[in-house]
């Protein structure tokens, strides 16, 4: 598969071609550095599910342009939507819900005004990268890689090391790191952590370096 087509998205995504992106991750990695001034530079940021920035902005930056979730039971409505919104559903779940999930996305939400790639993109995805249930962050590295735009990467773990997010209070940290909370139990994190590194290695996804 050589890549989807901008085409494909709705026209707010056409321009994409010629911007730099940033892709945040959720990892603990992602508020390590003060970043946010290099964050909010580039042309689009990307954030993930849950992401916060809020009381974080010197180090994860402030801006997010395009917001790519999984409309999952634990998402977090929010009241400040960027203009484009992706959602990206695993095919497992798209092939059992069908249409009856199209309403409970829209309530997670808060709004209607998203685009959700179709089963037959994922599947593709899915089949082409060879990883079982990938997560939403791997989801959204390899759409945009496909796209053939220029990405950069930040705050990517793929939980080595840690299973929490750089927004959970500590008690939360604790109570994943310890296996209390579980988490990406059902996701092949070390195998998108290979396919993600092989990338990297060939010059096709940059990382943000501090």
């Amino acid at each position: 598969m050589s890549g989807f087509n901008l085409q494909d998205l709705p026209e707010s995504y056409h321009s994409l071609v010629n911007n730099s992106l940033l892709i945040m991750g959720n990892g603990p990695s992602a508020a390590t550095y003060d970043l946010g001034q290099r964050i909010d530079n580039f042309d689009q940021v990307v954030r993930i599910n849950n992401f916060v920035t809020t009381g974080l902005e010197s180090r994860v930056g402030s801006r997010t342009d395009i917001w790519v979730n999984g409309a999952n039971q634990g998402l977090k409505k929010r009241f400040e939507l960027p203009e484009n919104i992706l959602v990206m559903i695993p095919p497992v779940v798209l092939e059992h819900k069908d249409e009856t999930i199209m309403d409970r996305i829209q309530r997670r939400l808060g709004t209607d005004k998203y685009f959700m790639l179709p089963l037959n993109m994922m599947q593709n995805m899915e089949s082409e990268c060879g990883i079982d249930r990938p997560t939403t962050g791997f989801f959204t590295i390899y759409f945009f890689y496909l796209l053939g735009l220029d990405v950069t990467l930040h705050g990517f773990d793929f939980f080595v090391g840690s299973t929490s997010h750089y927004f959970d209070s500590p008690a939360m940290r604790w109570l994943k790191d310890k296996g209390v909370i579980r988490k990406a139990g059902k996701h092949d994190v070390s195998g998108e952590k290979a396919f993600i590194e092989e990338l990297i290695q060939d010059g096709k996804l940059q990382l943000l370096v501090p």
